[in-house]
């Protein structure tokens, strides 16, 4: 079982440090659970990767992929705030970039080496996350559409492992929008998600 996390994911938080649902704490919170009880010793170790443009490009826009990697720029200092008012849900900071090309890159890694055959199973501890985000912007804390990319990477660039059909599992308090959207026409992917 390969288990990946990296707290440079964790730099993407609230600006003003005001409490928000979905913060560094709640990854750190699962990282330190696994640990103490004695999970994470057993795991295969696996290194984030930051995800290549090309693969995220396979489901969102260039202005939304262009967005995401500056909004963590100076350039973006005074008007970072601005820009998230726009969307549904988002915050901005300056290690919002990385994160979210790490998350992006690391459930592809992940979801890889389980479909090659080198690991039996896998858990990408990632954030931000990422079944909200739509294809043209970011939206309910989500900045890019991790497991979406990771798929269709795997049924696009990677025909040599002879996946074919994916099934998507959105467990969430919140229907998964960005990834069924995504999806809708692709009879490739079964996409559900279970929902309050």
């Amino acid at each position: 079982v390969g288990l990946l996390y990296d707290d440079r994911m964790c730099a993407h938080a609230t600006p003003d440090g005001e409490k928000h649902p979905e913060n560094p704490e709640r990854l750190r919170a699962i990282r330190r659970k696994l640990d103490a009880e004695g999970v994470a010793s057993r795991c295969v170790d696996m290194k984030a990767k930051e995800a290549k443009e090309k693969y995220i490009a396979s489901v969102h826009t260039p202005n939304h992929i262009k967005l995401i990697r500056d909004i963590s720029s100076k350039e973006y200092d005074y008007r970072r705030n601005k820009t998230a008012r726009k969307f549904n849900s988002i915050y901005f900071n300056e290690g919002s970039s990385e994160s979210a090309f790490l998350a992006a890159g690391s459930v592809i890694e992940v979801a890889e080496k389980v479909a090659a055959g080198e690991l039996s199973s896998a858990i990408a501890l990632v954030r931000p996350p990422g079944h909200h985000a739509e294809h043209n912007e970011p939206m309910g804390f989500c900045l890019f559409n991790n497991v979406a990319i990771a798929a269709n990477y795997l049924l696009n660039e990677r025909p040599d492992l002879g996946i074919n059909k994916i099934l998507i599992v959105d467990w969430d308090v919140h229907h998964g929008n960005g990834t069924q959207k995504m999806f809708y026409s692709d009879p490739r992917v079964l996409f559900f998600s279970v929902h309050r």
